[in-house]
């Protein structure tokens, strides 16, 4: 109950934050290069919580989850809390979206490196522990600049020029510092893992360790460039984009997280949610044609989904089981008609002989032993 509950609280969760993108680009009039920032939020978002729904021990979940969200606050927040400002009865959350605007920004920079760092195992390799001090001293000056922020007035906190004069913002003017410096020594981390890594774990590293290198060098750049190059900036937002874009391919195309069971549920259901409300449609607009009840109608359109749920359900997942998890899908295939041969009698050498073929075939080991007991002879294969 409680994992259920949990599922559903992150999937309206990323939910809310695609919503809070959306009505950001909506709001703008000139679109830049905070955008593709925006875009890079939503994806790591996305990503951050069905990791954490996966993997929930695993700290690249969470991550994920919080860098994206904040940035998604950090842009949500000041363009709502203007329109609050702006509107004779005012809005709701208007000042609690503002205070969030005016510092979370940073905690998306910190999240990024924090994240950088910890792929794929959730934890830095060896002494690079040493690095993830950085973001979580920047981490530490934003939380206690934002609680000292908090009371000042709405008009102050809605625009990024006035906030950043007052009094506390240095600290969390710190945090976007911290969290800015710290993808370079995060990046070098990802490379000294991928040095150490099986060559499973590099496949998995090696889609990251190129999305960071981009990063690294585009925000070198970037620093180095005049600050009204939107250019420049919206490739540095492309190249954090990536990371999220990274990890997912990592998760999909490398088994990463062992994430391809939730990833084929998940497209059944979606599949199943589709076919089901076609059926639902079509069954309502010929129904409605041929009777003048319209609740007569909806009922028998309602009963023919329902009734056509369970076995629409079994041939989709059987569908994308042989599409997304091949070999689990092969290996059910051979352990049934195995089964099915030992109905037909148990002959103790056929027996031996089709246990050490299924094992084979399934779990491909490089050595087989099988020991029988006496009642039917010792046998080995």
């Amino acid at each position: 109950m409680r994992s259920t509950f949990a599922r559903l609280a992150l999937a309206l969760w990323a939910l809310l934050m695609l919503s809070a993108s959306v009505v950001w680009l909506v709001l703008q009039t000139d679109i830049d290069s905070e955008a593709g920032v925006l875009f890079a939020s939503v994806c790591a978002v996305v990503v951050g919580a069905v990791l954490t729904v996966k993997v929930p021990s695993n700290a690249v979940g969470p991550l994920s989850l919080i860098a994206g969200s904040a940035w998604v606050l950090y842009s949500f927040g000041r363009a709502y809390a203007v329109v609050a400002i702006g509107s004779s009865n005012g809005l709701p959350l208007g000042y609690l979206l503002g205070w969030l605007g005016a510092w979370t920004g940073a905690l998306f920079l910190i999240g990024v490196a924090s994240l950088i760092l910890c792929f794929p195992t959730g934890k830095p390799v060896g002494w690079w522990r040493l690095v993830g001090l950085g973001p979580v001293i920047g981490a530490v000056s934003t939380v206690i600049g934002a609680f000292l922020l908090w009371g000042l007035p709405l008009e102050v906190l809605a625009y990024e020029e006035a906030v950043s004069q007052t009094r506390w913002y240095p600290l969390i003017d710190a945090g976007f510092v911290i969290g800015f410096v710290s993808v370079i020594p995060a990046t070098l981390s990802v490379l000294a893992r991928y040095r150490r890594a099986s060559s499973v774990e590099r496949q998995q590293i090696k889609w990251l360790l190129a999305a960071t290198s981009a990063l690294a060098i585009a925000y070198m750049v970037a620093a180095m460039s005049d600050d009204s190059n939107g250019a420049i900036w919206w490739v540095v937002s492309m190249a954090v984009a990536a990371i999220p874009i990274a990890i997912l391919f990592a998760v999909l195309r490398y088994r990463l997280y062992e994430i391809d069971r939730i990833l084929s549920r998940t497209v059944s259901y979606v599949i199943v949610l589709g076919v089901l409300t076609g059926v639902y449609l079509i069954g309502l607009s010929v129904l409605s044609s041929l009777f003048s009840e319209s609740s007569l109608s909806v009922a028998a359109s309602t009963l023919a989904a329902a009734a056509l749920f369970t076995p629409v359900r079994r041939r989709v997942q059987a569908g994308v089981e042989r599409r997304f998890n091949r070999s689990r899908y092969d290996a059910e295939q051979v352990m049934d008609g195995f089964s099915g041969s030992l109905r037909q009698g148990l002959d103790p050498s056929t027996l031996v002989e089709g246990w050490v073929g299924v094992v084979s075939e399934t779990m491909q080991p490089s050595s087989v032993s099988v020991w029988v007991r006496n009642d039917f002879g010792t046998l080995g294969g």
